[in-house]
């Protein structure tokens, strides 16, 4: 039961700190073409819709710069804890791990 704890913990957190900085609405991340959700989902043991979730808080990197530094960080402060909440067996290195697989080729400078 401590996993519905932390969701309904982190989401509406979620929701008020990153709505400012959010590109996307779960909808949005589903249906994205570039990124095969179904799959990432599936190598994190979460639903395409709990992953969606989390990850429409993310920000996107828009040069190749952008992958290292802040925004990383930023974007794994909010992506893990989320992650974590519906499967609390995600590590750092899981997700890194499952997001190298999936990661498109980097954005042009």
């Amino acid at each position: 039961m401590k996993p519905l704890i932390n969701v309904a913990i982190v989401l509406p957190l979620l929701l008020v700190s990153g709505s400012a900085y959010a590109v996307s609405t779960p909808e949005q991340v589903l249906g994205d073409p570039n990124r095969p959700v179904a799959a990432i989902a599936a190598a994190l043991d979460v639903t395409p819709m709990q992953f969606a979730t989390c990850f429409a808080g993310v920000t996107p990197a828009r040069t190749a710069a952008e992958l290292i530094g802040a925004r990383e960080l930023d974007n794994k402060a909010v992506l893990l804890p989320c992650l974590q909440a519906a499967n609390p067996e995600i590590d750092n290195a899981r997700l890194d791990g499952v997001m190298d697989k999936y990661r498109g080729p980097a954005p042009r400078p």
